[in-house]
């Protein structure tokens, strides 16, 4: 029986040692085992520096999580996925965002989250075992480094336009255009600015401001005579006159497109006379040269007839009398 006893009390102290050595470690990290986590996931385009599993996530400056896995996006290789555990009561919006905060001077960093201004939270019964994804930024030191090529550029270029500026023509010129400089205020230096120019020039200031004056008076003046002209019946006369005009406008173009349509019938009854012709008057002509063509070789005969004998021609040839053997 004093055995037995013993196994029993040996049991029970490695059980509460084991209970006690887990709640050390709750406490230590600052875990309950009755709190309530949501999950998310968040999308960086920038590599997360000092983001590893256990780092921190924050919200308004109190931890309220952890990163649990940082993995690749499978297709986007450029993209890395964060997954983080957060308390369920923390406010993370739907246009929330996470940016990277570095932890001090230890190279380390955790994930600040940010609220948004929708004020609409995840539907997590509607995603069901969907995870929401939140916006990844790096933080401003990321981004300097990101950025560094194009401040190196940068500087490069500033320094070589100094060098420029600072070149021996460049320190010439500045020499020659401050000489100038003197010269004109040693000129200046040199008028005689008495009183009596100082009120010769406010005379003409004065005199000009009277002008533009009289000036101003003669635009208003014909301003109101064009307000006169447009109130009474000159545009009424000038409405009826530029009416007449386009009625006169509308009556000659109307008789040039009868004119237009006579000189279109014209031409259509012309082509057909032409066509006639060119069908059936170009045979008869034809005819006609032939029928000339034997009168004329008629009328040569004729006259050759009566040039070689007149009399023949008029009393006609003496018959032959041919005697035929008996």
């Amino acid at each position: 029986m004093e055995s037995k006893a013993n196994f029993a009390v040996i049991g029970a102290f490695v059980l509460v040692s084991l209970f006690g050595i887990v709640a050390f470690f709750s406490y230590i990290s600052g875990r309950q085992f009755d709190d309530e986590y949501d999950h998310y996931i968040v999308e960086y385009v920038t590599p997360p520096r000092g983001i590893a599993v256990g780092s921190e996530v924050r919200f308004n400056g109190l931890k309220m999580g952890e990163v649990t896995k940082t993995i690749l996006d499978k297709d986007d290789a450029g993209k890395v996925l964060v997954y983080i555990q957060v308390q369920a009561d923390t406010p993370v919006h739907t246009d929330s965002y996470a940016q990277n905060e570095p932890l001090g001077l230890t190279g380390l960093s955790y994930i600040q989250l940010y609220a948004g201004k929708s004020g609409q939270r995840f539907d997590f019964t509607a995603l069901g075992d969907e995870i929401p994804h939140i916006e990844g930024r790096g933080s401003t030191f990321d981004n300097l480094l990101g950025g560094s090529e194009s401040v190196i550029e940068n500087v490069n270029l500033a320094l070589s336009r100094a060098v420029n500026i600072l070149s021996p023509e460049a320190v010439a010129d500045l020499h020659s255009i401050l000489a100038n400089i003197n010269i004109i205020t040693s000129k200046v230096a040199g008028v005689d600015i008495t009183s009596e120019r100082i009120d010769e020039f406010m005379k003409v200031v004065e005199q000009a401001a009277l002008d533009f004056s009289t000036a101003s008076l003669a635009v208003d003046t014909t301003a109101k005579d064009v307000s006169k002209l447009l109130a009474g019946d000159g545009v009424n006369n000038v409405l009826v006159q530029a009416e007449k005009a386009l009625k006169a406008a509308e009556n000659t173009l109307e008789e040039y497109a009868l004119l237009a349509q006579d000189g279109r019938e014209l031409s259509e009854e012309a082509r057909k006379t032409l066509d006639q012709f060119a069908t059936t008057g170009l045979q008869d002509l034809s005819l006609a040269m032939a029928d000339l063509k034997t009168l004329v070789d008629s009328l040569n005969r004729v006259s050759a007839d009566l040039e070689r004998s007149p009399i023949e021609f008029i009393v006609g040839q003496e018959k032959e009398i041919t005697e035929l053997p008996q």
